[in-house]
C-alpha cells in the first residue's frame, strides 16, 4: 500500500464523518426553508389584509 491509498477502516471513516456534516447540512437547510416559508406566508397575508382572507 502506497502512501495516498487508506485501508478500508480509513475509508469508512471519511464516509462516516461526511454523512454526519451532509445529515447537518440538510438540517440547517430544512431550517432555513421553514424560515422562509414564515416569511412568505407574512408577507401574502399582509398583501391580502391579515390572515382572515384566503
Amino acid at each position: 500500500m502506497t502512501a495516498g491509498e487508506l485501508t478500508l477502516g480509513a475509508v469508512l471513516a471519511r464516509l462516516e464523518e461526511r454523512e454526519r456534516e451532509i445529515a447537518a447540512q440538510a438540517e440547517t437547510t430544512g431550517e432555513q426553508s421553514a424560515q422562509l416559508t414564515r416569511t412568505a406566508r407574512r408577507a401574502r397575508q399582509s398583501r391580502r389584509g391579515g390572515p382572515d382572507h384566503p
